[in-house]
């Protein structure tokens, strides 16, 4: 008898459990039930389960609380910490933070998870520290059980099955993330949009805020948040400013022998090897820690960003002279050996004060590679920054993964924070499988977060990518076939040509890519961030978007019989290319511009469709329109944002001369010897041009390479002349300079005109003018010096000079 009910059991076990109808033709079979006491983040994933459920069946679900739940009700569906949930042997407060349980238990569904508010948040189901387990449960429910997809923020975005019926068999999960930080950054931020205004003019802020909450939505639907609190990023931006006068001895020394930035002076670079540099890190974070030690569990000792590392003895010691690295410039040591002394001098005198307190370093730069003769600390985190680009030929991912695995023999807690997405730009360059590859490496060797800078939002441009990464964050080994897989079927019959379409690009950008570097030199952009934009119309030009075209306007065909939704998002899709196309245009029209071709107000022309496109499509969500112009803006007005507003209604008069005259001016005696009064000589002056930096001409790689490498920076003496017809006296005339970087002195036939001053930041990627009405001679020689100062970048007048009519 004991062994049949022994089978018997065995059998009842292996059956399915009954289907549980949570809604039957469209009609609700079920209450959410919330604890009496529901904090916002239990209320919230209820809200988005109802909203969700609705949307899949039709089904109107009602929200109760635990002690107003009706008893007929056939279903609880019962979200948090319910009483239910402790009845049924589970500890809400036992879970890990951020783990979900997803649990049937008789007629019931548990959804709960690992609950906290965050140091220094909120009651907010959206904020950034809280844990919310329950609401990724409920994400995780209706993604795995449901078949919601949330490709990209909105509503189109979404995919919500046709099922007037839901029915779950048996379910028992529990999950804790492995990434403890899991973190795409927003590509809307308040100072990214200041900096665009500069640029444009004002912004429409309300649609920047909606926009912004869409894609904070997504992204937590995507399950980014973290349990794992790491203070990091260049930690010295402002140190300059308050201790450079008085405590010098904290900064590099330059090559110059002076101890100041060679830059901004938040990119400064520190004298890692002063001993009371380690002393005054630590005991500034030992404050903080005392009045929150939760919050600042890691001391962030991240070196600032840029050039200008230390050249003292004590610093350049600590370094391995054979450990080098091979550049386009040449050999060049890698520094990392010591940037490890000074974080393990930091780690050690941190463990004195909180055995379990951590210091946060960026693998960075030239400090990229892994310590060659330094073992670090073990309460170090390293946040890897990698060289690799994608796409790449297989040697770059194939360098990373090797770095990745140094640096993880070497560090207890390593965590990946790359720049793989900023540089996708609003062309379709779609690298799906090779970075999934690559990420999926790094999980499985020690990765314990993310964070990725930036999510730059071209939704229907770039979305397998970002719904690959987003995906890989939370299901770290899923596979890529699968999570394609669910992206292309969102787009029903079109799908496998969509899919080809993204493959098309994905190719595209692979077989195109050494074509970038070449361009870059050829085209003399030697910086790739300052010259990636601007050559993007000779890699993007018809030949590239013809075929794709022609893919997309077969999946409209093919969805012509699909849902309303399923044929709009194949038109977002044509939408997306077709701003691709208008921005390539819009950054040839302004190299047209800036080297005085072809018609002026069909270049103009080119750029204002583009911008105006650009804001139609952003509302919809069809790619972010805010983060297109910050990276048309980043290094310059590579997309005309600001030329176009400049040049307003003002009548062109004459286009200046491409090359002018040219000679630096490193004694700075130019001024005193007149040098804007030299007319016809040609003694002692070179040629260049005016739409490239000095940098990149032949005078600046001769300073160069005369002077170990080091570029030039100081003053440099342009002067060109030019003759106005009579008709334009009693006209008001001014000189429209493209850029100029940095400041500016104007001189025109003799006379000083302007004092032109970098303005703010940004002013030297900005165009300007200056009033020469009264300064002008008709129907003679005019003569015209500019005396430019540059202290950092690549320096000169680098976009042509215009007289235009007020």
């Amino acid at each position: 008898m004991m062994r049949l009910m022994a089978i018997a059991l065995a059998v009842a076990c292996a059956l399915p459990c009954a289907a549980m109808d949570l809604t039957v033709d469209g009609e609700a079979n079920c209450a959410i039930v919330i604890p009496d006491d529901a904090m916002e983040i239990h209320r919230y994933p209820a809200q988005e389960l109802r909203d969700h459920l609705r949307a899949v069946s039709g089904a109107e679900i009602e929200i109760v609380a635990e002690s107003q739940c009706p008893a007929d009700v056939a279903h609880r569906l019962l979200v948090g910490p319910t009483k239910a949930a402790r009845e049924a042997g589970l500890d809400p407060d036992a879970l890990e933070p951020e783990a979900i349980r997803i649990l049937t238990a008789g007629d019931d569904l548990l959804i709960l998870g690992g609950d906290r508010i965050g140091p220094g948040d909120r009651d907010d189901a959206l904020g950034w520290n809280n844990q919310v387990g329950t609401l990724y449960a409920v994400y995780d429910f209706l993604q795995d059980q449901v078949g919601v997809r949330w490709l990209w923020p909105g509503e189109t975005g979404t995919v919500i099955p046709d099922q007037p019926t839901i029915s779950v068999g048996e379910i028992d999960i529990h999950e804790v993330p492995q990434l403890k930080q899991r973190k795409l950054r927003h590509a809307i931020r308040s100072s990214f949009l200041e900096r665009i205004e500069s640029f444009t003019g004002p912004l429409d802020r309300e649609l920047a805020s909606e926009l912004a909450a869409d894609e904070n939505t997504w992204l937590k639907r995507m399950r980014m948040g973290r349990s794992l609190f790491i203070n990091y990023g260049h930690a010295f931006t402002r140190w300059w400013e308050q201790y450079g006068e008085e405590h010098p001895e904290f900064f590099a020394l330059n090559e110059d022998g002076v101890r100041e930035p060679v830059g901004p002076p938040d990119r400064v670079k520190m004298c890692v090897a002063e001993p009371l540099l380690w002393e005054f890190v630590v005991a500034r974070w030992k404050e903080r820690w005392e009045e929150d030690p939760v919050a600042y569990k890691t001391l962030n000792a991240c070196e600032n960003d840029g050039g200008g590392f230390c050249t003292c003895e004590k610093c350049t010691a600590w370094d391995v002279p054979e450990y080098v690295e091979q550049t386009p410039e040449g050999p060049r040591v890698i520094l990392t050996d010591r940037y490890a002394k000074f974080w393990n001098e930091v780690a050690r005198r941190v463990a004195q004060v909180d055995p379990e307190a951590y210091v946060a370093v960026y693998a960075y730069s030239r400090y990229r590679f892994p310590p060659r003769e330094t073992t670090l600390e073990p309460n170090i985190i390293v946040g890897f920054v990698p060289a690799v680009g994608y796409p790449n030929t297989g040697e770059a991912s194939e360098q990373f993964r090797a770095d990745w695995m140094a640096w993880h023999e070497q560090a207890t807690k390593l965590f990946l924070r790359p720049n793989w997405l900023g540089g996708l730009h609003a062309v379709p360059r779609c690298p799906m499988e090779q970075m999934a590859d690559d990420f999926r490496f790094a999980a499985a060797n020690g990765m314990i977060g993310t964070d990725f800078d930036t999510l730059s939002g071209q939704w229907c441009i770039q979305g397998p990518v970002y719904y690959l990464l987003s995906r890989l964050h939370w299901d770290t080994d899923a596979p890529t076939e699968q999570l394609l897989g669910e992206y292309f079927s969102a787009f029903g019959a079109a799908g496998p040509t969509v899919r080809k379409y993204f493959e098309y690009w994905n190719d595209y950008a692979r077989w195109e890519w050494p074509k970038w570097t070449e361009l870059q030199y050829e085209l003399g952009y030697r910086n790739m961030g300052r010259g990636g934009e601007r050559i993007i119309p000779y890699i993007y030009d018809e030949e590239a978007f013809g075929p794709a075209a022609d893919l997309l306007m077969r999946a409209r065909r093919e969805a012509v019989d699909e849902p309303e939704i399923v044929r709009r998002r194949v038109d977002q899709l044509l939408q997306a290319l077709r701003h691709a196309r208008l921005t390539a245009d819009a950054i040839a029209a302004t190299e047209r511009i800036n080297s005085g071709e072809g018609d002026l107000a069909e270049n103009v022309e080119a750029i204002t469709r583009m911008h105006d496109y650009r804001m139609t499509i952003g509302r919809e969500n069809v790619i972010n329109p805010y983060w297109a112009m910050w990276r048309d803006t980043k290094f310059g007005d590579y997309a005309g944002y600001k030329l176009v507003r400049d040049i307003g209604g003002r009548n062109v008069v004459m286009l200046l001369p491409q090359k002018w005259r040219f000679r630096f001016d490193p004694d700075e005696v130019g001024e005193a010897e007149e040098w804007q009064n030299v007319h016809w000589s040609a003694e002692g002056w070179t040629s260049l041009r005016t739409d490239m930096f000095w940098e990149d001409q032949a005078p600046g790689r001769d300073w160069e390479a005369e002077h170990d490498g080091d570029d030039y920076d100081g003053l440099g003496w342009y002067r060109t002349t030019f003759t106005l017809a009579p008709e334009y006296e009693g006209r008001t005339l001014v000189l429209f300079f493209g850029s100029v970087d940095e400041d500016a002195k104007i001189w025109l036939n003799g006379e000083l005109v302007a004092d032109h001053p970098m303005d703010g930041p940004d002013g030297w990627k900005q165009p300007f003018t200056i009033d020469i009405t009264g300064h002008v001679r008709f129907g003679e020689t005019n003569f015209l010096a500019v005396a430019v100062r540059d202290s950092a970048g690549k320096g000169g007048i680098y976009k042509r000079v215009w007289i235009m009519e007020e």
